[in-house]
Order: structure tokens, then sequence, then C-alpha cells
């Protein structure tokens, strides 16, 4: 979808104030698990589908925008989380995440959301999603 200049220079602004607020706190902090957060049990057929809607984002990105076919996983992404990821250690400050963390900094980042609450069925769901394609995914030599 082809945005009018208007709307895209609006949509912009909007991104990059929202950029601005995080980087004036602690930008990791929104993406951080809870003390004493335990995971819950997701459905990996629900996130599925929240993977490919568009409506989780406030920019009409999805999950598969990025990572449709295993795009744009690193290589770590193969190995078991807690684990470093280049886009959490640049943009976050953090030094390794969790599947969970990382889901929530993608809301955030390229998603330009908020992220999902952390005892939401919708979160646990991207999270067995994506850890159901983390065991398909091959890296490229």
């Amino acid at each position: 979808m082809l945005l009018r200049p208007k709307t895209f220079a609006a949509t912009l602004l909007v991104q990059l104030a929202a950029t601005s607020v995080m980087a004036a706190s602690d930008p990791g902090a929104a993406v951080t698990r809870p003390t004493g957060y335990k995971p819950l049990i997701g459905d990996p057929v629900l996130g599925e589908k929240l993977f490919n809607d568009k409506k989780l984002s406030t920019n009409g990105m999805s999950c598969a925008n990025c990572h449709a076919i295993h795009g744009a996983f690193q290589a770590s992404f193969g190995k078991p989380y807690p684990h470093t990821v280049g886009m959490a250690k640049e943009h976050l400050g953090r030094k390794s995440v969790y599947l969970d963390e990382m889901v929530q900094g993608c809301m955030v980042m390229p998603m330009a959301a908020k992220p999902l609450p952390w005892d939401s069925k919708e979160l646990a769901a991207l999270t067995a999603y994506t850890a159901s394609l983390q065991k398909t995914f091959k890296p490229v030599p």
C-alpha cells in the first residue's frame, strides 16, 4: 500500500516521536520480563495468525513482513534462548534476550506498537509460533 506523502510524513513523525520517548527513558525496560514473570504456554496456531496480522502494529507491518520464510532471522536464531540478538543489543542495550522479550522488542521497534501485556494469550501465542519456526530454521552458511 502506498501512502500519500502527507500521510507518510505524518506516520514518520509519529514513529520518530515514539522512538525519542523510548530513548529518553530506558528503551530496554519495556521489553524486559517483569520480576516473577512466568511465561504462559501459547497456542502456535493463534500465533501464526497473529504473526501475519498487521493490526498489531501502528504502521501496517506484521511479523511476517520481516520474517516470512525465515527472513531477517540471524544465525543466532537457531540457538537456545536467552542469547544475543543484534537488534536488541544495538537498540535496547540488551546483551541477551529471551524469545518473548525479542517478540516484545519487535512489537516496539519495527512494528511501532506498545509491548503486549506479559500475561496475554497473544504474547504467549506469538512466542510459541516463533519457537516453532526456530525448530525448522537453518542458518545460511
